[in-house]
């Protein structure tokens, strides 16, 4: 399907991308006519793998999909036939195990909460990190990639969200991983990914429900400076603390 190039890193070219944009539209708008087997959704998870490895992420881009960059629109559609594929099911054999959960143990959830994490940090939240570090705490690398394309850090959080939908594992391996605090600093509005926000507050509405050890480490966050998160109140949650053991707790303000 691609070629290889004298250095040993994957060589893409525009039928692939126009391929791959094809089948991101086949199965974001009919999911119920087609079938995705485990081995192509693998087979998509190691394109996006490899493909990585051919995009700049120096400069951070205001085009979205297509850019007319083949690396950079194999690698972005190959994220959003992912996105999909994490929310497929098999409509003909409801008890069918989805392919999500092959994804799941080849390392989606890794893979793509790394990608998230060497992204610079959305404009609001740098903003509030470059005061800080104004004051003295360095906070943030310089060394951070951009987007290379306009909505890729919505794209790599819907595909976490839809990893998370209902799945205590998936919401246990993202604290495992640490990335409880990175999920939360994508709840904000940002120019460069429309509908981040939306994106954000559904998959840590997902990552809390029904886990009381995510719900106290949010908690616990929100105890802290400078870490403030009002889009926890957007979810219909507030902090109090434990009167018999002294923990801040997440606790229900709805209903």
């Amino acid at each position: 399907m691609s070629g290889i190039s004298e250095s040993g890193s994957i060589m893409l070219n525009t039928e692939q991308a126009f391929l791959f944009r094809i089948l991101s539209k086949c199965l974001s708008e009919r999911p119920r006519e087609v079938m995705v087997t485990n081995e192509f959704a693998l087979e998509v998870l190691n394109i996006l793998k490899e493909s990585c490895g051919t995009v700049d992420f120096s400069t951070r881009s205001t085009s979205e999909l297509p850019t007319g960059f083949p690396e950079i629109d194999v690698f972005g559609y190959s994220l959003l036939i992912l996105r999909d594929i994490c929310a497929w099911e098999n409509f003909s054999s409801p008890g069918t195990e989805p392919p999500v959960i092959s994804l799941l143990s080849n390392g989606i959830i890794e893979l793509v909460l790394s990608f998230l994490r060497d992204l610079e940090p959305p404009a609001i939240v740098k903003k509030s990190i470059e005061k800080a570090n104004q004051q003295g705490v360095q906070m943030i690398s310089t060394d951070m990639k951009a987007c290379p394309y306009r909505g890729y850090r919505r794209d790599l959080v819907s595909v976490i969200c839809n990893c998370l939908r209902g799945r205590k594992q998936v919401q246990d391996e993202v604290r495992h991983r640490n990335g409880i605090l990175l999920l939360l600093q994508q709840c904000v509005v940002d120019e460069d990914n429309p509908f981040l926000r939306e994106w954000g507050l559904l998959a840590t509405s997902y990552l809390l429900e029904g886990n009381p050890e995510n719900q106290n480490e949010v908690a616990q966050l929100q105890m802290q400076e400078p870490v403030q998160m009002p889009e926890i109140t957007n979810l219909g949650l507030k902090v109090e603390v434990d009167e018999k053991s002294g923990r801040a707790k997440l606790v229900n303000t709805v209903g």
